[in-house]
């Protein structure tokens, strides 16, 4: 019998977020329960503070480590009360190190949902993304630059991460903020 764990040393991840296409500020939250088998139960949600509405999301997906291969595979189903409906999925990523301490990387990402209503096409998603990890860039302050490449969008993304605040953007029209409390 496996044995359930919640991850991340059992703390709840909670953040401010904003975008720039609805311009509200929300406060999200997300928990994970694992398991020894790789069974993923991620369960989140967010409170619009303009409108008090609630949004929220559920997904299960078992992981998957097939090294020859892939870094990892994700296959599993979500719901979302913003879709009313049960999707099911498969992922998969591949990551290659680009230097010897595994501080720059080039990840491979791709996947496909379905949803179980049957009248909606796939969400088909691939991207290839280049990460710098910079430990330290000011004292006790780390920092993560990302540049992507959405296959599916066909447009470049970038993110700008440092301990607490997250920037992302499409270079185009979109852009959000993140601060994890």
């Amino acid at each position: 019998r496996a044995r359930v764990r919640r991850s991340h040393a059992a703390t709840m991840e909670t953040s401010l977020r904003f975008d720039s296409g609805n311009k509200h500020l929300k406060l999200f939250a997300k928990e994970k329960f694992c398991n020894d088998d790789n069974y993923v139960l991620t369960v989140s949600g967010s409170l619009d503070t303009r409108d008090g509405r609630v949004e929220s999301r559920a997904y299960v997906r078992k992981k998957f480590f097939p090294s020859s291969v892939l870094s990892r595979v994700d296959m599993g189903l979500s719901y979302a009360t913003t879709q009313d409906d049960v999707k099911y999925g498969v992922a998969g990523k591949k990551t290659f190190e680009l230097d010897h301490d595994g501080l720059l990387t080039l990840d491979v990402k791709g996947g496909c949902m379905v949803g179980s209503k049957g009248f909606s096409r796939p969400d088909v998603a691939g991207s290839v993304e280049l990460t710098k990890k910079i430990f330290n860039f000011v004292e006790d302050q780390d920092l993560k630059l990302r540049l992507g490449y959405d296959l599916c969008e066909r447009g470049f993304y970038g993110q700008i991460r440092e301990n607490n605040w997250t920037f992302n953007t499409n270079f185009r029209d979109k852009w959000d903020v993140k601060y994890d409390l």
